[in-house]
């Protein structure tokens, strides 16, 4: 009788060293789980963050480009129609993003290049769009630098 008490405690010492550790084994497999979600997050951030930083230095560049008001009319609708088609991919990588800033940015650009294209922006409203633009794209660069 003996014996037997002593097989039973033995065997549930070991039942329950075991249930113990793969409790333990489970939960440091969610950890790990998580903690790769969160590296994932992370990342996905620093790539937002690094996209809207170009954006902004594309939106500078341009407005840069506006402001000093030195192209001819064919050199300002080329580069309107580039511009519109940019001011498109900001607005649909702003609505990936879900970012009203980059969405608005687009639009401002899209609008910009569509006078310019048709050739509708005299040099006071270009010169006056393109500081607009800078200081637009100079936030953006400010938001894309606080999310890396």
């Amino acid at each position: 009788m003996k014996r037997i008490l002593v097989s039973v405690t033995i065997i549930s010492t070991l039942v329950l060293m075991l249930s113990i550790g793969v409790c333990l084994s489970q939960d440091a497999e969610k950890m790990i789980e998580k903690s790769q979600t969160m590296m994932d997050k992370g990342k996905m951030m620093t790539d937002k963050g690094k996209m809207m930083m170009e954006q902004g230095k594309m939106m500078m560049d341009k407005g840069k480009m506006m402001k000093e008001a030195t192209m001819d009319k064919n050199t300002m609708m080329k580069e309107g129609d580039v511009m519109t088609k940019e001011g498109q991919t900001m607005m649909e990588k702003g609505k990936e993003m879900k970012d009203k800033t980059m969405m608005k940015n687009g639009k401002t650009m899209m609008t910009n290049g569509k006078m310019m294209k048709e050739g509708k922006m005299d040099k006071k409203t270009m010169m006056k769009e393109g500081d607009l633009m800078m200081k637009e794209g100079q936030t953006m660069l400010d938001k894309g630098k606080k999310m890396l």
